[in-house]
């Protein structure tokens, strides 16, 4: 990409041009991360939580950057332009060197505090059923056509990242890209430039407060998306939040109410799954997925909307949805638990809202008494962590505190944090070391009662800090431990 156009296209935040030398032949690539700086690359600048990247300007340089970008100046043998957010300018220039390649694409983003995993998911198996090939970006792992699944630790990544992938899309003959949209991407302006044929949001409910300072803001961060519409993009919005959206789309409500589009009656919950009817203009529909839980049938119906919007068949969806497995650490059963006669469930639920919605299903689930194992992760919205403990101690017989992923904290002011929401009289323990947590609550347990191991889903690693973190996947160490406990009972009897 020529000099000229990167300056053209950077016009309306740029502030300066410090150029040196004949800059003629332009770019070849755009980058933010100093270990991906080769010749002849512009090079973006951040300044970020942990690390300044302006800092080491002139080593990017020297490491063969033609160009860098800034929030401020840089040394004069450096060429440079100063704008006025580096981090929208690296989605403008994305989006210009990657040519606009959504537009060539089906292109959804899902918002929400939680859901949006199991919306993104269902979307993309749906599509494929329907032999539309694509690519998805989420919480659990990136899939980009053609290409190995791999996990990244951000739910949505930089702006690069996301144009980048979705030309890759575009060249491999894709059709289609899902992605779930953070609350942290739209404010850093991840996906400014990106155009959403589906823009969708499932719930607002408190998380990140952290890195947003109200939830106000949190809420009014999360109804950017719907700014980032295509013309006559299609808005999906659950009723309890429709209010919210006084922005001029095409606004599709779905939930209970009777002023919802699409409208859900009828849910039954059990063990196998979640049936239930929506009701919309083109008729009434049964629907059925092999996950449990109302919030679930939820997420179903905002998938549904989007695709008969589209104009998909409804039957044809709904026959899709009914073959889609569900996603990995989401109400997951662990099939050896019933060697011990009990349930074992393994949730991501990480929020006082999430964990509410998987203890509520659990509920419904069981006549036994219900054990969860829970924790609060570091570096994140401390408010939380008491409210986590109220939470779950009002919905369970027996709390187990352990730890999640402490990233840098101090694991026991953390544990201390979250005890200090447990109701007077709740029967609880504090377990620091989270195997022997999970260890505790299946030797506890009796047959016919449910535990509930939260917070990690399908997460394979714990992470202690940025130097350390251990191999540990919830749902494995639970395997190991009832394999265990199960051979010591055959020995006794």
């Amino acid at each position: 990409m020529h000099v000229e156009k990167i300056i053209e296209s950077l016009r309306p935040i740029l502030i300066v041009a410090n150029l040196n030398g004949n800059m003629s032949h332009g770019v070849s690539d755009i980058v933010n991360n100093s270990s991906q700086v080769k010749p002849g690359c512009l090079f973006v600048c951040h300044r970020g939580r942990k690390f300044d990247s302006h800092e080491i300007a002139q080593e990017i340089y020297n490491k063969g950057a033609t160009l860098l970008v800034s929030e401020r100046p840089l040394n004069d043998n450096i060429p440079h332009l100063i704008v006025s957010d580096t981090r929208l300018a690296e989605a403008m220039l994305a989006d210009v060197f990657f040519e606009k390649p959504y537009e060539k694409l089906l292109t959804v983003g899902v918002t929400g505090t939680n859901g949006k995993t199991t919306s993104v998911h269902l979307f993309h198996h749906v599509l494929q059923s329907f032999s539309s090939r694509g690519s998805l970006l989420g919480t659990v792992h990136y899939e980009i056509l053609g290409e190995p699944k791999f996990h990244h630790d951000n739910t949505t990544p930089g702006a690069i990242e996301i144009l980048r992938a979705m030309r890759k899309t575009v060249d491999k003959g894709g059709s289609h890209f899902v992605m779930e949209v953070s609350s942290h991407a739209l404010s850093l302006k991840r996906v400014e430039t990106v155009r959403f044929d589906i823009a969708a949001l499932t719930n607002i409910t408190r998380d990140h407060l952290d890195f947003h300072q109200t939830f106000e803001e949190y809420a009014q961060t999360k109804l950017h998306i719907f700014d980032l519409l295509k013309q006559n993009g299609i808005a999906l919005i659950s009723d309890e939040y429709s209010h919210l959206l006084n922005k001029k789309v095409r606004k599709i409500v779905y939930g209970i109410s009777r002023q919802s589009h699409y409208r859900i009656q009828n849910v039954e919950v059990s063990k196998q799954g979640t049936r239930f009817e929506i009701e919309c203009s083109a008729g009434k529909y049964k629907l059925w997925i092999r996950i449990p839980g109302y919030h679930n049938a939820m997420n179903v119906t905002l998938v549904f909307a989007g695709l008969v919007e589209l104009g998909y068949d409804p039957n044809d969806v709904a026959a899709s949805i009914a073959s889609f497995q569900g996603v990995d650490g989401r109400f997951q059963f662990i099939p050896e638990a019933s060697l011990l006669g009990i349930d074992l469930v393994v949730d991501f639920a990480h929020s006082p809202d999430a964990l509410e919605k998987t203890l509520v299903t659990a509920k419904h689930l069981t006549s036994g008494r219900i054990i969860t194992v829970f924790g609060a992760g570091g570096q994140a919205d401390k408010g939380k962590r008491p409210m986590m403990a109220q939470v779950v101690c009002r919905y369970s017989d027996v709390a187990i505190i352990t730890t999640d992923d402490p990233r840098g904290e101090d694991p026991i002011e953390i544990l201390n944090e979250v005890e200090s929401g447990v109701p007077s009289g709740a029967a609880y323990l504090v377990i620091p070391d989270r195997r022997e947590a999970i260890e505790t609550a299946i030797t506890l347990a009796n047959r016919g009662d449910m535990v509930i191991i939260a917070g990690r889903g399908h997460e394979e690693y714990q992470i202690f800090s940025d130097e350390r973190k251990i191999p540990f996947k919830d749902a494995d160490v639970a395997r190991e431990i009832i394999i265990q406990e199960y051979k010591r009972e055959r020995r006794h009897v």
